[in-house]
């Protein structure tokens, strides 16, 4: 590593031996975050309230668990990053279900339907994720759980709940939260509200158009136990409005989102069984005209759904000295998406998806327990069987333009039908060494699909799921399922006042799907008319991705303790000389706290390297290192009140996160072509009753 790469660090350290002003927030992910629950061998689990600044954009806590990220293209447009691995590799569980983006650019996200007040805690499995977590969960697993209140301790029902609301500078933002239930030891009654509303945001340099946004949420749910069972009924609506995404084509006019799930838990002598079922629907349009200025007055208007129909089945009970899980899953997903231009040719229509499914369909076994007198071991086994087709599409220049009418008939031609069989394997295992040390270690085979993007894209569009490295691209049918075999080696170590959990991890991945230049004459001619002469294909190459990463702290005095992750990936392809596109760079976080109990201050900062590793391939440009700094804190108040506030990126560092976008907007401070920066000094505050 260079001097110039460890710049920031020196930056970063620097002030946390200086910051001394009080402010009232929340404190760091510590010691206390890290849990180890039943579905993974290996979790990090943030609590929301420890958050240092409030974001409408749940994804922004993921830059505090270890090799977590998180790819932004607008305030609520956060997609997870997971070791260089991003969008539908990793698989994001909301509630208990997957939620597949109605918008062709990824604008909805999972972790968009979930905001950060009602947000009760965000876990990332860290490593190889078991198979039980998921259909397809190459990119690990992510799973983010809403607050709904609690079962009561006897038969007299209760009332409770919490009012929350804050506020943040930077984009005169303002959210309001309510959550009340009525419960005792067998009913729960609950219901919860929020609304967030959000200006452009303002840098050093000014403002970052368009970065406003609005969203309301509300959900309702009622829960019963019975003897050894609980069953659960939830429903809720997301409804996102006018919301900026100035890295991509069009901004969001509206996201309509409806959700309902059921959940049964039973006991059974030694048989636990757990079977749910989720629904989601999505209507969603989007535009370049009502937030932006259209490049050359070409105004267009893209209307888009999708829905999505999940279940699982499992069963755990003893069996070979361990526990066995059983279980069966699946996930049904439908997409369409159509381009207008209703203020300038109200006969200009482009089916760029129609009908399109995307079904998988899973049976998993997964066995946990000892070996010998000190082994741990996992051993999983999933098979998966994804099930793809799409509709014939239509273009209105089809009987005018040669090009588009050869790109549509070969589409509508094409054998669209595409059925993978996919086998995923996992083993883990670890044994104390010392009676603070343990040593971990794990080997695996994942897979996935290709997405319906990568697949049925027949025209050339920036229609990829949100990549917004500015190319146009079109898909192939025959793509290959991508087959990634990693392996993993760590080690938890946990004295009195200190901790450390490094892991290192390699993995090589075959038939990665990547952009590569596109060959076909019909393709470049089209794509050249649409403003890019040099559209990509998604195509099968070879890939690896290896790094470490770790959290650690040492606690000192009474009161004091300093936290800190650290996170590396280095993304390559194996099949020409190139690196992986928005692998985020050396990064990490280091706080200072000092905790009295019912108050805390932290000083911290977030710093990342230089970022020089970047993909020719996508025009990626280079990033330079920085360090941003800090200070927040809170404070438990009489009357059952919590009071937190601070001030984020404290000096108003002009900085740019690596996996942020490229900006698209003409207009903004920001210029075309410009990586769009982070945010600028923000002060913030939440008050929050509950009873």
């Amino acid at each position: 590593m260079s001097h110039r790469h460890l710049r920031p660090f020196a930056r970063a350290i620097l002030p946390l031996t200086l910051a001394t002003a009080p402010a009232f927030a929340e404190e760091p992910a510590r010691l206390s975050d890290v849990t180890v629950e039943a579905e993974a061998s290996d979790a990090y689990t943030i609590d929301p309230t420890h958050q240092a600044e409030p974001s409408p954009d749940v994804g922004a806590l993921l830059n505090r668990a270890p090799g977590a990220q998180v790819n932004r293209n607008g305030s609520l447009t956060g997609i997870a990053q997971y070791r260089g691995l991003y969008g539908d590799r990793v698989n994001v569980v909301v509630d208990g279900m997957n939620i597949n983006a109605a918008c062709t650019n990824s604008m909805d996200p999972p972790l968009s339907h979930i905001p950060g007040a009602q947000l009760e805690k965000l876990t990332v499995i860290r490593g190889i994720a078991p198979v039980s977590s998921g259909l397809e969960t190459m990119g690990g697993t992510i799973i983010a759980e809403s607050r709904n209140g609690d079962f009561g301790d006897s038969d007299a029902f209760e009332q409770h709940g919490e009012l929350s609301m804050g506020g943040a500078s930077v984009n005169d933002a303002y959210d309001l939260s309510g959550l009340g239930w009525v419960a005792n030891r067998n009913h729960k009654l609950y219901g919860a509200a929020s609304r967030e509303v959000g200006s452009d945001a303002r840098f050093a340099d000014g403002k970052i158009t368009p970065t406003e946004y609005v969203r309301n949420r509300y959900s309702l749910g009622y829960a019963v136990r019975f003897g050894t069972q609980e069953l659960a009924v939830d429903v809720g609506r997301n409804d996102t409005g006018k919301s900026g995404t100035p890295s991509l084509p069009m901004d969001i006019t509206f996201a309509d989102t409806h959700l309902a799930k059921v959940d049964w838990r039973g006991v059974f002598g030694e048989y636990q069984l757990h079977a749910s079922v989720g629904y989601s629907q999505i209507d969603h349009e989007m535009d370049n005209y009502t937030l932006r200025t259209p490049p050359n007055n070409a105004t267009r208007l893209s209307v888009t759904d999708s829905s999505g129909l999940g279940y699982k089945f499992e069963t755990t009970f003893k069996a070979f000295d361990g526990d066995l899980k059983l279980g069966l899953d699946g996930h049904m997903a439908s997409h369409n998406a159509t381009i207008h231009d209703p203020v300038n040719n109200p006969n200009f229509y482009v089916d760029n998806f129609n009908d399109i499914s995307r079904d998988r369909y899973g049976l998993f076994s997964e066995w946990s327990g000892l070996v010998g007198e000190l082994w741990t071991m996992e051993l999983g086994l999933r098979y998966t069987q994804v099930q793809m087709d799409a509709g014939e599409v239509r273009h209105f220049m089809y009987m005018m333009n040669p090009a588009i009418m050869a790109l549509q008939d070969r589409f509508n031609g094409a054998d669209r039908s595409q059925t993978d069989n996919n086998v995923d394997w996992v083993l883990q295992f670890g044994r104390p060494l010392t009676q603070q040390t343990a040593f971990v270690a794990g080997i695996a085979r994942k897979t996935r699909s290709p997405s319906y993007q990568e697949r049925y894209l027949w025209l050339p569009m920036q229609a990829t799921a949100g990549l917004a490295d500015g190319h146009n691209y079109v898909g192939d049918i025959g793509l290959n399922p991508e087959v990634s075999h990693q392996i993993e080696l760590g080690l938890d170590w946990t004295a009195q006042r200190a901790y450390a959990a490094p892991r290192l991890f390699y993995r090589e991945v075959s038939d990665y799907i990547q952009g590569t230049p596109a060959t076909d004459p019909t393709v470049v001619m089209v794509s050249t008319a649409n403003g890019d002469p040099d559209p990509l294909q998604f195509s099968n190459v070879d890939a690896r991705l290896y790094g470490i990463d770790t959290t650690a702290g040492l606690r000192f005095g009474e009161h004091w303790s300093v936290d800190g992750v650290l996170s590396y990936v280095r993304g390559e392809r194996d099949d020409i000389d190139d690196n992986l596109y928005r692998v985020f760079p050396l990064h990490g976080t280091l706080g200072l706290t000092h905790d009295r109990g019912r108050w805390s201050v932290t000083a911290q900062s977030r710093f990342a390297a230089r970022q020089d590793k970047v993909s020719a391939t996508n025009s990626e440009t280079e990033t330079a290192g920085y360090a941003v700094f800090d200070l927040f804190g809170n404070a438990t108040l009489p009357g059952n009140l919590a009071f937190s506030a601070g001030v984020s990126n404290l000096f108003d560092t002009l900085y740019r996160d690596h996996t942020s976008g490229i900006n698209r907007v003409i207009g903004s401070d920001v210029a075309v072509g410009e990586r769009v920066p982070g945010f600028g000094r923000s002060v913030y505050a939440r008050l929050r009753y509950s009873w």
